[in-house]
Formats: C-alpha cells, sequence, structure tokens
C-alpha cells in the first residue's frame, strides 16, 4: 500500500456481475455500490473524469505489461487535476471480467479499504487489453469524495 499526499495534512491511500471490458461506467459503480452498501457504507456515482484517470493507468500497464501505481505517472500527479481532499486507487491484472477483479479487490485488505472509503461518492473503472501480456486484461479503478 502506499501513502501520497494530494493536500497538506490529507493523507491518500493508493492500492490499489460478470462484466467484461465492455461493461458500462453505471455496471461498474453499481456493482462497487452493492458491495458499500452491503458494508453500511453510501453508493458511488460513476465520473467520467474518474474513468479518464483510471483509463491512463490501465493503458500504461497494459502497454508496459507490468502492474504498477506508477507506470501512468505517480498517483498523486494523476488525480491533482480533480481536486478532491480523498483519491484512492485500485489497480490489477489477469482477470478477463470486472466481477473477476472486484472479487480479487475485495479479498485483499488494502483493495478491500480502498473500496469501503468512508464518504466516498464517485468512481472511475477502466480496463484495457494486451492479448501478448501472459495478464491479457488490466484494470484501473479510482474513488473519491
Amino acid at each position: 500500500m502506499r501513502v501520497v499526499k494530494l493536500l497538506p495534512a490529507v493523507v491518500v491511500l493508493m492500492m490499489s456481475l460478470g462484466f467484461d471490458g465492455t461493461a458500462s461506467a453505471a455496471d461498474y459503480a453499481g456493482a462497487i455500490s452493492t458491495y458499500r452498501r452491503a458494508h453500511g457504507l453510501s453508493v458511488v456515482k460513476p465520473d467520467a473524469r474518474l474513468d479518464a484517470v483510471a483509463l491512463k493507468q490501465a493503458q500504461g500497464m497494459a502497454a508496459s505489461g507490468t502492474i504498477s501505481h506508477t507506470v501512468a505517472g505517480s498517483f498523486a500527479s494523476r488525480v491533482a487535476v480533480l481536486r478532491k481532499s480523498r483519491a484512492a486507487e485500485n489497480i490489477g491484472a489477469g482477470f478477463l471480467t470486472f466481477a473477476e477483479m472486484l472479487k480479487q479487490w475485495q479479498d485483499s485488505r488494502g483493495h478491500r479499504e480502498n473500496l469501503l472509503m468512508a464518504g466516498a461518492r464517485r468512481v472511475g473503472v477502466a480496463s484495457v487489453k494486451n492479448p501478448n501480456s501472459p495478464y491479457r486484461m488490466f484494470w484501473a479503478m479510482v474513488i473519491t469524495d
């Protein structure tokens, strides 16, 4: 897990449904919201700006064939334009459907903490295929207040 300061005194945790990479933003947000509601938290709405940040990260990972929070630039620099006080990122690869990726995030302590970030209101999700990589599919999710 990485910790990055976006604003002074604000600590950001970075982490990082049979949806394939063609599901809509509403489908992804709905699945994440269902999980959050089951834990007594508010729903999140899809956000096109967050989708774009997630897509840049997923594209960078797919192009490099690596799973890294910094391959498309530091998380702090990628979300600075959003002007949010808190933001978190989950990444992953090797899962062909969003349902599989979401399950892995739910089963991982750090990723689960991001999914269950208190006060979260918006989410963006993206996936990018790279058939030449052993991972084949790269995922990124950004969640903010």
